[in-house]
């Protein structure tokens, strides 16, 4: 049977469960060698017996394990471990004879193995110092002390554990005095004991500094000194303020022979009497700001393992303590018990009237907190961003789209809610969404995040589009086409680009112009012009003022005249008319019947169809630069035919090479696919013939002929 299936059957599981005894030995689950040292069997059924038996229920299993089946080795190292040893402790704690058992097993388990359970000393020990019942948790000292020497932790965690005023139920501890006592008992059992500045921060942190001078004197009479004069300050400074002239005299005669009388006369502690009537804590009163402590010094007492989260919050009210940053609320957190524990530490916070501000990672730990989100809540704690990190949508943003990318869930599900916190459920982090759902490569569910935005009034911001144009496209320098790498994004997301920009343009959503100059940029460097074509064709019908059909006219009226003129600028003009004359593949040339067809049906050379473009963009009401268009034809017409050295590109060369047109034929061709008034009249094809047949003008290599400026060498050979 599983354990998942068992934990689902009440009946069954309080029949296995049932193991504090010899009888029928090899009817349970626990009888079977398979299921012995299953330890995930054994917790579920402690915690079941726990559950509906209570206190007898611990012993009940305490037996099976060890009388019952006998022979086990409890683990000592993580949770399901601190579980099962706590709860044997626990009751132990209340029956002697079953704790001199539990300790009688960990000894021989050390004995066997080397291992031990590391909290058997503070959870037998410590306990009996909090109860204050000194005689026991001497006696115990001296038991656990013969096997295993306490260590100098182990003895102040006693003592931090004696500070407390209330258990977890909220139940009052015996006086502090009773606790105290008991303290001092351990420590005088103990040889050698070194836990001066351990007990004597505790002490300044829980707030109980009438005790300072009394545990000062108490332990440097067991040999227990401070090691250093930053150690003693606490009770330097309690003394100026509280104590008379000859206790004052007495320490810092002490301080003196322990540090010098230079160190002890250089001491920030060594201060003028205080005339306010309170005792604030050196250490921390000289890591005031303004508004509250000092976020990193907060965050060092809260680490600090040896104080106690209530200790720390009552020392901090002691010493008036203004404000807490998020980075010390972080290492509160991490040591607080849950969601439960946060939450009541941020009271605690509150009732001290410690302010924690209202920063996204004090919300966030809240509300989590609040809804019970363990994981999340855990995750944000232990997170390694810093807290103004989460303060910037950017960042985290981008660091949805990669978490989503990479399928990291966790810290995408945290970052998530960082986002939702921060933006809310609105545009923003719609677009957001728009946007991982791309850089995953997931085109319907990008459409579909769209059509959400849509619906909800929503519109993509400009830096979403950018965004999908540089991820569709990859990388491109300034003149230059895209990179083409196989781990990088390529033409083939052109169309897609292309659709998802119609749609959005269809819905009445501004797209910003720079975003269609990039696409048709993107189609004509890599030579796809039938896709330029349909582009640029269903840009004209989209904007265009000028109505396609008498329905149209309201709408046409609407639109925005610049845009085609912004897109269709004089630079794109002139890359039309160039992007006309690439042929890819240039073999394509070789072909009889590759040519474009005109106005008026005509077969026409495929090196106007720049031009062709061009004149059915006019018609659709777009100011085309007939000037413009003359100079670049004339450029492109001298690479065609002019000397080899005017252009130093390989596709320009293979393009001359493979040329089938004269020409004469080519001009005419220009001239028939612009219409009237015609590009080149007789005049200028005497000319543009003459600079063909007979020119040869010295370039440098670092120019281009695709940028020459004809008219410059014209005027030279006619000064010439």
């Amino acid at each position: 049977m599983r354990l998942r299936d068992l934990g689902t059957q009440l009946e069954r599981l309080d029949y296995e469960s049932d193991v504090g005894h010899t009888d029928d030995v090899g009817t349970r689950l626990v009888d079977d060698p398979a299921h012995r040292n299953d330890f995930e069997l054994w917790l579920e059924l402690l915690r079941y017996r726990q559950r509906h038996y209570g206190d007898i229920g611990t012993l009940h299993i305490w037996e099976g394990m060890t009388k019952r089946v006998g022979g086990l080795q409890l683990p000592v190292d993580g949770e399901s471990a601190d579980f099962f040893w706590q709860s044997f402790v626990n009751y132990g704690l209340k029956c002697e004879a079953t704790l001199n058992e539990v300790v009688d097993y960990a000894l021989e388990l050390e004995h066997r193995t080397g291992k031990l359970w590391p909290k058997l000393y503070q959870s037998i020990v410590g306990t009996f110092v909090k109860l204050g019942m000194a005689n026991q948790a001497l006696k115990w000292h001296k038991r656990l002390q013969k096997a295993h020497t306490p260590s100098d932790g182990d003895i102040a965690e006693c003592f931090t554990a004696a500070l407390l005023d209330y258990d977890s139920s909220g139940r009052a501890y015996v006086g502090l005095r009773a606790r105290v006592a008991a303290f001092h008992e351990i420590c005088k059992h103990t040889n050698g004991h070194q836990v001066y500045g351990q007990v004597i921060s505790a002490l300044m942190a829980s707030g109980k500094s009438k005790e300072l001078l009394r545990m000062h004197e108490f332990l440097v009479g067991q040999g227990d000194h401070p090691r250093s004069i930053e150690e003693l300050e606490p009770v330097l400074e309690y003394v100026r303020i509280f104590s008379n002239n000859a206790t004052k005299a007495r320490l810092e005669r002490y301080c003196d022979e322990r540090f010098g009388r230079d160190n002890a006369a250089d001491s920030s502690v060594l201060l003028p009497s205080s005339t306010t009537g309170r005792s604030p804590a050196v250490g921390v009163k000289h890591q005031l700001e303004e508004n509250g402590l000092k976020d990193d010094f907060g965050a060092r007492i809260f680490a600090t393992k040896a104080l106690s989260i209530e200790m720390i919050i009552a020392g901090f009210r002691t010493f008036h303590i203004p404000a807490i940053g998020p980075q010390s609320l972080r290492e509160m957190a991490r040591r607080a018990r849950g969601s439960y524990d946060i939450l009541e530490k941020l009271e605690q916070l509150e009732q001290s009237k410690i302010s924690v501000g209202n920063s996204v990672f004090v919300r966030l730990l809240r509300r989590l907190a609040r809804e019970k989100e363990e994981i999340l809540l855990s995750d944000l704690i232990h997170s390694d961003q810093h807290h103004d990190v989460l303060e910037d949508y950017e960042t985290q943003a981008s660091l949805l789209v990669s978490h989503y990318a990479a399928r990291d869930w966790r810290q995408y599900n945290l970052t998530l809610v960082v986002l939702k916190e921060l933006l809310g459920e609105g545009s923003k982090l719609l677009n957001i969404h728009f946007q991982k759902h791309l850089a995953a490569g997931e085109k319907d569910l990008a459409a579909q995040a769209v059509t959400e935005m849509l619906a909800q009034g929503f519109t993509l911001e400009p830096a979403t589009l950018t965004f999908m144009i540089n991820y569709l496209f990859g990388p491109r320098k300034p003149g230059r086409k895209a990179v083409n790498q196989p781990n990088l994004r390529s033409t083939h997301s052109l169309p897609s680009a292309f659709r998802y920009l119609q749609n959005i343009a269809l819905t009445g959503t501004s797209v910003p112009v720079k975003l269609w100059v990039e696409l048709l940029k993107r189609y004509g460097m890599v030579g796809r012009w039938e896709e330029l074509r349909a582009c640029c064709l269903w840009l004209a019908r989209r904007y265009s003022t000028i109505p396609s059909t008498p329905r149209d006219d309201v709408r046409a009226s609407k639109r925005d005249p610049l845009i085609l003129q912004q897109i269709f600028d004089r630079h794109m003009q002139e890359a039309i008319v160039s992007w006309g004359f690439i042929i890819e593949p240039p073999t394509m040339l070789k072909s009889k019947d590759y040519h474009v067809t005109g106005m008026h049906g005509e077969r026409l050379v495929p090196f106007v169809r720049g031009i062709l473009l061009l004149r059915e963009l006019r018609s659709k009401g777009i100011d085309i630069q007939s000037p413009l268009i003359r100079r670049v034809s004339k450029r492109r017409l001298v690479m065609l035919y002019g000397p080899p050295f005017f252009s130093n590109r390989k596709r320009n060369r293979t393009l001359r090479a493979l040329n089938p047109y004269p020409a004469d034929r080519l001009i005419e061709d220009v001239n028939r696919a612009w219409g009237e008034p015609e590009l080149f009249d007789e005049e200028v094809k005497k000319s543009l013939n003459w600079m063909i047949q007979f020119h040869r003008p010295k370039l440098s290599p670092r120019h281009r002929a695709d940028r020459a400026d004809l008219r410059k060498y014209r005027r030279k050979e006619i000064s010439g």
